[in-house]
């Protein structure tokens, strides 16, 4: 895990879980000691999130909201984005994908 204090940004690299999360969050307390209104992760090297890792993010964005500020998670993957999306915290995903098409019904396909 890496802090640019001056960019406002953390980046995390491998894995976010119960031995590493509160890494994240003494990061996101160092970044509410500056000035900066958004507060970003950048998620495009995790490897891994549990539900330690979601609940760290949850109270960074808690905190930020704490504070008049933002959290964000860029580079987030589709697995990791729609984890984040379910656990309630779809608004700090700086990239919104669209949801995927259904898959066309022709013939033979099967309904459920």
């Amino acid at each position: 895990m890496s802090v640019d204090l001056r960019g406002g940004r953390v980046q995390v690299r491998g894995e976010l879980d119960r031995s590493t999360a509160h890494h994240l969050l003494d990061a996101l307390v160092a970044l509410g000691l500056t000035d900066h209104p958004v507060w970003t992760v950048d998620a495009s090297h995790l490897s891994f999130c549990d539900t330690t890792g979601l609940r760290a993010l949850a109270q960074g964005a808690a905190r930020a909201r704490g504070s008049g500020r933002r959290l964000r998670v860029t580079g987030a993957c589709p697995v990791l984005a729609e984890v984040v999306a379910l656990a309630g915290l779809g608004d700090v995903l700086a990239e919104r994908r669209p949801a995927a098409l259904p898959a066309p019904r022709g013939p033979g396909s099967v309904r459920g």
